[in-house]
């Protein structure tokens, strides 16, 4: 999975029943993208996020506002999750 492939998913909004919180769901997308970027772009910095950060990760619920969609979100983490597995592998 590449940087771009992260920024071009989209999830359904939630309103009446339960989301994720979106802004928190964005931040660490960001984080994500950016640990992408460096190991698309060979470097190795420190603050890297790792598989295991995207296993771990919990966002606040949503209800009666606008969220996002969990088991889109978490579908999404599960292939982040592969995909950072087999880059900590190959580095």
């Amino acid at each position: 999975m590449r940087s771009d492939d992260v920024l071009k998913e989209q999830f359904r909004q939630t309103k009446y029943s339960i989301g994720y919180d979106q802004q928190e769901v964005d931040s660490f997308l960001d984080r994500v993208v950016d640990t992408l970027r460096s190991y698309e772009a060979g470097d190795n910095p420190e603050n890297l996020l790792t598989a295991k950060n995207v296993q771990t990760v919990q966002f606040a619920s949503t209800r009666y506002r606008e969220g996002y969609d969990p088991q889109e979100v978490d579908h999404l983490l599960d292939r982040l999750t592969v995909a950072f597995e087999a880059l900590e592998r190959d580095n």
